[in-house]
């Protein structure tokens, strides 16, 4: 049964991506509802509010997925650390590419830093455990697994997917390349290692 709270984000979310963050306001959202003003401030204080529930509800998503991950024993280490990354990709989470789409316009430029800060605050502890149980079986070789995972979460978000780097398919691989090698340097994995991770992230 969709509640009320979560129609108020299905819908607010659309307007959001229709009309952008900016333009649309509390009475477009109410009117395209049909209810009350306090009924939606019983639920969110605010449109900013709205967005960061949006935000938190993709991420709780993914971390849905991650401990699925996280607790099946049939997987190796090295298949867990690649399922976390393929988990955080938010076109294959939500199968809607506009809502990826939306997250990287200039003008949405609020919303993407929001959930870029949320993800990594909410993922860092989840990778660093990855990580650490990697380093049990040698997958991983690095004295700072929390910091490690951190910083490959800020490169994620803050290089890899910058709105200023390059659109071109070919430099985009080049930029996910460098990426992955200097991730993979900090954390001290075997060339096999970073094959497979090649594999999983560039581009045929």
């Amino acid at each position: 049964m969709v509640t009320k709270k979560d129609q108020i984000l299905d819908t607010s979310l659309q307007l959001f991506m229709k009309k952008g963050f900016d333009a649309t306001s509390i009475s477009d959202i109410l009117s395209q509802l049909d209810i009350a003003r306090g009924t939606l401030y019983y639920h969110f204080e605010s449109k900013e509010a709205i967005m960061d529930a949006i935000i938190e509800r993709l991420l709780n998503q993914v971390l849905e997925k991650i401990e699925k991950l996280m607790t099946n024993d049939s997987l190796s280490q090295a298949e867990k650390f690649m399922g976390f990354f393929a988990s955080i990709n938010l076109t294959q989470l939500t199968g809607d590419e506009e809502i990826v789409d939306y997250f990287n316009q200039p003008q949405n430029a609020l919303f993407h830093e929001k959930s870029n800060r949320l993800l990594i605050k909410k993922l860092s502890p989840v990778l660093a455990q990855i990580i650490s149980e990697g380093m049990e079986s040698g997958l991983f070789d690095t004295p700072f697994p929390a910091e490690t995972a951190e910083l490959i979460l800020v490169g994620i978000t803050g290089f890899v997917d910058s709105k200023d780097s390059p659109a071109d398919e070919d430099n985009m691989n080049h930029r996910m390349e460098s990426f992955l090698y200097n991730a993979a340097r900090m954390l001290g994995m075997s060339q096999s290692g970073l094959d497979g991770f090649k594999k999983l992230f560039l581009s045929k």
